[in-house]
């Protein structure tokens, strides 16, 4: 990514074991490998099927078996490749209490300021690829904080903006009353682009091809938990 506006990258592991406790969740930084668009998994019953869950994840790299993304998973993630990733990470189920509270937040917000639902999946997308949902309350890569690991020195609020979920959703839809850069409204025709160019468009990350991987995931998400996400003004 661009040093202007990076996300997490492989320089995050020797940060985030050098913090100590630096997540509200303890987080997932990016992966490094090429990036493919994943199969539709499904179950018997054509339902999406969960993914493996971060305790298999944990399991296959001798870690503990916490079931939370904490900081000795973290840098294991971080490490992996995304068909692994899209093995642990398939539905809803697989997000923590915490993440997925983070992403109702995101839908929440996403209702309160009348964006449309393939906007909200644009977000909640961005918010996969960059932290998992997993709300940053200290830096692991420059000065990228929260869930769409966005900068204060860029433009996109003070920390403690950022790191409020429901303040940092407002600031990537583009309606926070503050910030220089161009949020989700301010990209012209993103309405009838390809959603992953849309995610790039905002974050203008050095990966952009990362974040069209997570659409499926972003569309069921939203199907499961939007008709019971009351929106957030």
């Amino acid at each position: 990514m661009i040093p202007t506006r990076p996300t997490a990258t492989t320089a995050a592991t020797a940060a985030l074991l050098a913090a100590g406790a630096l997540l509200s969740t303890p987080g997932v930084a990016q992966a490094a490998t090429p990036r493919t668009t994943p199969p539709h998994v499904s179950d018997s019953a054509g339902q999406v099927a969960p993914g493996h869950g971060v305790e298999w994840f944990q399991a296959r790299h001798g870690l503990p078996r916490t079931g939370t993304i904490d900081r000795a998973t973290a840098p294991a993630l971080e490490r992996a490749s995304d068909v692994e990733m899209r093995r642990t990470f398939r539905t809803a189920a697989d997000l923590g209490p915490e993440e997925l509270a983070n992403a109702r937040t995101v839908i929440g917000v996403g209702k309160g300021a009348g964006i449309p639902e393939q906007g909200q999946v644009i977000a909640l997308m961005t918010a996969m690829q960059e932290s998992k949902f997993v709300n940053y309350l200290v830096p692991v890569d420059h000065d990228s904080l929260g869930i769409f690991q966005q900068r204060p020195s860029t433009g996109w609020g003070t920390p403690e903006q950022i790191t409020d979920v429901p303040t940092s959703s407002a600031s990537f839809y583009g309606v926070a009353p503050f910030g220089s850069n161009p949020g989700l409204l301010q990209i012209d025709g993103w309405q009838t682009m390809p959603p992953g160019d849309v995610c790039q468009a905002v974050q203008v990350s050095a990966f952009p091809d990362r974040y069209a991987q997570w659409e499926q995931f972003a569309r069921d998400l939203l199907a499961q938990e939007s008709p019971t996400a009351p929106p957030i003004p």
